[in-house]
């Protein structure tokens, strides 16, 4: 469970960091500036921001699943071994009091 947490914290990290630099509808992105030509001018960036944030999206909403799935057996073994256990018939200790 903790390598699982650690990736959602990581990829968590990711997507705000990623969400961030996309272009927003104001035309202006964080570090991509629209006057440079190749991989990165504003077209390419946002082909690579959007394919990532999905990608990255998509590793989130899985991981969150897998996490609540093994906590959720987690909590039906636990209600399983309660529900087992038979009770039993213990003396009632003396009140010291009484």
């Amino acid at each position: 469970m903790g390598i699982l947490l650690a990736i959602h914290v990581l990829v968590t990290i990711f997507l705000i960091l990623i969400v961030l630099v996309q272009k927003n509808e104001g035309g202006s992105s964080l570090f991509a500036s629209s006057g440079s030509g190749g991989m990165f001018n504003a077209r390419g960036t946002s082909n690579i921001l959007t394919k990532t944030t999905w990608v990255l999206a998509s590793i989130f909403l899985i991981n969150c699943v897998l996490m609540a799935a093994i906590e959720s057996a987690k909590i039906k073994e636990v209600q399983t071994v309660i529900e087992n256990k038979q009770p039993t018939s213990a003396p009632v200790p003396n009140d010291p009091e009484g």
